[in-house]
């Protein structure tokens, strides 16, 4: 049994074949309209600003929010560290902040096409595998491939750390043990606490499938030892640069997520399952259903029978310590997306293979690769729709358009190179993305206040910047004001 990520030198063909129709069926799920939509209000404007803040502050280590130490998000900082070499690199944009998360996304899907390979037999079924998981909508949305959230990147990780264990399992090679560490030690140095809740789910796997000897080889715990040094030695050298760091930690990422509902996000126990069933996974939740029935048929220690028995058990749990968690978010579900992926395609391809051994006739290559697109057909479109509706909220919240309306000012007035931004009041970091772009990309000196806060509008002949109903009422009901610039429901006015 091979897990080499190579293609198969005997008919490298079909393996082109298949690699190059994923890559162009891959690009509107993944890239299409990727930097259309503004930053988003929470997590995506305050996690690129912290990127930004790595520039503007030059701190690699401490990462800030509006000039302090960012204790709401403790994460650690691989992540933003590759946002800031993204911005560097492509420009402080929706794109340079995207990019990195479009690319780990379809990483991901490369590691299912070819775990589909391995698992399922051909690469028809790898392409089957991959495209499941690229018509998904609990994984291609919003806070996961489609924005600069950490959730991409994690679920990668999580993803390789899973299959690698896995082989460990199925083969007892040391190597696939350390390769598992490595990869869950990335995956809490990307988010923390969140990149080891596949660990309840792969021990109990370990058990169940009769592996437990595994256990007794130092190599495993080694791999572990691996992780707790990872998490040990950042939170020790964080806590040390700025202290103060582990308690924002313990209230943010650990104990109140998982103890109290943190800003009200509550839902029942039993939400990750509904959400699976009424749209994130809806198209293929009965063909993964199916695929764990025909596995517990499997002869023991056939693929079906290990791939069936590990996706059930894996996913099982960690959907189980998710849903004990107080603090119930949309995307927590995200991680489980590949290995249901591969679940669902292993429904649909062995049912085909039952079907082949009846009719005593097995398909032509061509054919299977046809039958896997014309099964994919309708998901894909949907999830094209989908896309598109994503795309159409660009204009829903007016306090999202200041980086929109700020790009036609520089067109229009070039000469304004300070000025203030006036937003509605609420709790909304992307006006200060986009004042921190205009700021690292162009010189321009901003600030940005509350309509409440008396500082913005004492100065005479003050340049101000408002966007949406609330913002741009506030700022008009001043004398003497003269428009600028007006964009949508965005307006640069002078205060005269």
């Amino acid at each position: 049994m091979t897990f080499s990520f190579l293609p198969a030198l005997y008919k490298p063909g079909r393996f082109w074949l298949t690699f190059g129709l994923l890559l162009l069926l891959a690009f509107i799920p993944l890239f299409w309209l990727l930097g259309s939509l503004p930053a988003q209000q929470w997590d995506e404007s305050r996690t690129g600003l912290n990127a930004m803040g790595i520039w503007q502050h030059r701190e690699w280590l401490v990462l800030r929010h509006n000039g302090q130490p960012d204790l709401w998000n403790g994460k650690p900082p691989l992540w933003p560290w590759i946002l800031a070499l993204s911005f560097r690199t492509i420009g402080f944009t929706e794109l340079g902040l995207r990019l990195p998360a479009a690319l780990a996304a379809l990483a991901t899907v490369l590691v299912v096409f070819r775990a589909g390979r391995h698992w399922l037999g051909s690469w028809p079924a790898g392409l089957l595998a991959a495209l499941v998981l690229l018509t998904s909508q609990g994984y291609v949305t919003l806070h996961v491939s489609r924005t600069g959230d950490y959730d991409a990147l994690l679920t990668l990780w999580t993803t390789l750390g899973a299959l690698n264990w896995l082989a460990y399992l199925c083969t007892g090679r040391s190597r696939w043990a350390w390769t598992t560490g490595l990869c869950f030690a990335l995956a809490v140095f990307t988010k923390g606490i969140a990149g080891a809740l596949f660990a309840p789910g792969l021990l109990l796997a370990t058990a169940l499938l009769g592996q437990w000897p595994r256990l007794r080889r130092p190599a495993p715990w080694l791999a572990a030892g691996l992780v707790l040094a990872t998490m040990a030695a950042w939170y020790s050298i964080r806590e040390a640069a700025a202290p103060g760091y582990l308690a924002g930690v313990w209230a943010y990422e650990v104990g109140g997520p998982a103890t109290t509902q943190l800003e009200k996000h509550y839902h029942p126990l039993e939400w990750y399952i509904s959400l699976l069933a009424e749209h994130k996974f809806t198209a293929w939740l009965l063909a993964a259903l199916v695929g764990w029935l025909i596995g517990a048929a499997s002869p023991r220690g056939s693929r079906m029978w290990w791939l069936s028995r590990y996706t059930a058990v894996v996913v099982g749990c960690y959907l189980l310590v998710i849903s004990l968690v107080q603090t119930k978010l949309g995307w927590y579900d995200a991680q489980a997306y590949p290995l249901l992926a591969l679940q669902a395609a292993g429904g649909l391809t062995w049912a085909g293979q039952l079907i082949s051994r009846q009719l005593q006739r097995r398909p032509e290559f061509g054919l299977q690769v046809g039958a896997v697109l014309l099964i994919a057909a309708f998901p894909y479109l949907a999830q094209w729709q989908h896309i598109r509706g994503l795309h159409q909220r660009r204009f829903d919240n007016a306090q999202l358009l200041y980086g929109r309306h700020l790009q036609e000012q520089l067109r229009q007035r070039p000469e304004l190179q300070s000025y203030t931004l006036v937003t509605d009041g609420d709790y909304n970091d992307s006006p200060l993305f986009y004042a921190t772009a205009a700021s690292l990309t162009h010189g321009h000196k901003v600030r940005v206040f509350a309509p409440w806060q008396p500082e913005w509008g004492n100065q005479p002949w003050q340049v101000v910047v408002a966007c949406g109903n609330k913002a741009t009422r506030t700022v008009m009901q001043r004398p003497n004001t003269e428009i600028l610039v007006r964009t949508d429901s965005c307006l640069t006015v002078i205060l005269k």
